[in-house]
């Protein structure tokens, strides 16, 4: 697809890292499904994938935990 921040390059299936922060919790989720732009390097992630890491934060949130490295598993 086009990127929509730069509209000049074109995005292509790969992987990132997210990092997400709650309170005083933060999650490094490694190898995460992206479209990225060739152009700007801007980071698309599916409704799904987006879906899946709230869940997963969510569920290591109630455990207590404060700092965590995941490889996402899709």
């Amino acid at each position: 697809m086009k990127c929509a921040i730069c509209r000049n390059g074109m995005t292509q299936k790969s992987y990132t890292t997210v990092v997400l922060e709650r309170n005083q919790m933060t999650l490094v989720f490694k190898h995460v499904p992206a479209d990225i732009c060739e152009n700007c390097g801007e980071e698309y992630i599916s409704s799904e994938t987006n879906e899946k890491l709230l869940q997963y934060a969510e569920a290591e949130y109630e455990k207590g935990v404060s700092l965590e490295l995941l490889n996402f598993a899709a």
